[in-house]
């Protein structure tokens, strides 16, 4: 079991009314999804960030510097704005995390989903 600890910048997204897409439209939330999932890999891989996994709709990454993190949401919000039907809540935080097993656990990740969920539609909370 290897442990790593890091500096990181972690950011968490996440699809505003998922499950009600979900619920109304099964199809069309899936389209949603994949096409989430396509834009956030590009970027984050622009940005030289890391792409750690996916829960539900949401998304996990991170990312060297707060500056390639803070770029890269915006520039995910501005594509996503144009692209998908649907809107996007983002939430950064800066801070230590253990990496064990491919896996990530920490006050960073925590923090990141914390400022994630109270993020309003379509914005970025830091």
């Amino acid at each position: 079991m290897t442990k790593n600890h890091r500096l990181v910048a972690i950011m968490f997204t996440d699809i505003v009314g998922y499950t009600t897409a979900m619920n109304k439209d099964e199809e069309q939330a899936f389209k949603y999804l994949e096409q989430n999932r396509i834009l956030h890999k590009s970027m984050i891989q622009e940005f030289d960030g890391q792409w750690l996994k996916e829960m539900g709709d949401g998304a996990l990454a991170k990312l060297g510097t707060a500056l390639d993190a803070v770029n890269c949401s915006i520039e995910i919000q501005e594509i996503a704005r144009g692209k998908l039907d649907a809107k996007l809540r983002i939430g950064i935080h800066l801070g230590d995390i253990t990496i064990e097993n491919d896996d990530v656990y920490g006050e960073g990740v925590n923090v990141a989903s914390r400022l994630e969920s109270i993020a309003d539609p379509g914005g970025i909370y830091i």
